[in-house]
């Protein structure tokens, strides 16, 4: 999730979206549904175990992006390291590199139209929370309170609906296979220096790569555009020293 919300950040810099509401969701309330502890326990399982996914410390992703219907592309190069450490750049033809970072305290932006800035307040937090290095094995963790509300189709399969109420950032919605126990969907907010952000991003073409599943193909929808970005290239165990994510000095 961390890549994803800082290459829609950079998107919704590019484009000044603006935010608009989402139409509630439809669910249906089977007979009996799980715990929330055991679908969040079957998609542990099913990305690789908590054991493999601790074995990582590093990641380093590179791919391309295009924002629809404008048609603008784009490559990306995100590099993650444990416990909370990113750095994602977005280049862009005509406009330049966007970059993102965060070293565990202060998260950053630059680039060549807004120059440097310093994240702060709502954005802080959320930026914080979503940089967890194991996030995707931490999710009971993550919510003060998380309710499963009933069933839903995403992409023709059927899933599992969870609400997540964070302590300050809102409701999460998320949509877990009920087949195979991964995560399909997630629907948040996004907080930029644009205005808040309704976004629905998918999350598919899941491989396996070291012992641990990763989604290769992720799908932002904003109220205005659509982010898609494919990874090409993911490898892991790579230097992630703590300067690397360090802001720039200007």
């Amino acid at each position: 999730m961390k890549i994803t919300n800082s290459l829609t950040l950079i998107a919704i810099f590019i484009l000044g979206v603006s935010a608009s509401a989402q139409t509630p969701a439809r669910t249906s309330i089977p007979a009996k549904l799980p715990l929330v502890s055991e679908i969040f326990a079957a998609h542990v399982k099913a990305i690789g175990g908590a054991a493999a996914n601790e074995r990582i410390r590093s990641r380093l992703s590179k791919g391309a992006v295009e924002m629809s219907p404008m048609g603008i592309k784009g490559t990306f190069e995100s590099l993650v390291a444990a416990p909370d450490l990113s750095l994602v750049k977005m280049s862009i033809p005509g406009i330049g590199d966007l970059v993102e970072g965060y070293d565990g305290k202060s998260a950053w932006a630059v680039n060549p139209i807004q120059g440097s800035r310093e994240k702060s307040g709502a954005e802080l937090a959320q930026t914080k929370a979503n940089n967890d290095f194991y996030g995707d094995i931490h999710l009971a963790g993550k919510y003060k309170k998380a309710t499963v509300t009933g069933m839903e189709k995403v992409e023709g399969h059927d899933a599992y609906v969870v609400k997540g109420e964070t302590s300050s950032l809102g409701t999460d919605t998320l949509y877990f296979d009920t087949q195979t126990g991964l995560l399909l969907r997630v629907d948040t907010e996004i907080v930029s220096p644009q205005g808040n952000q309704p976004a629905k991003i998918f999350y598919e073409d899941f491989r396996e790569i070291d012992g641990v599943k990763l989604a290769f193909k992720n799908r932002t929808v904003l109220p205005q555009m659509e982010l898609v970005m494919i990874t090409t290239e993911i490898k892991h165990g790579v230097d992630a020293e703590p300067a690397k994510f360090a802001k720039p000095k200007v």
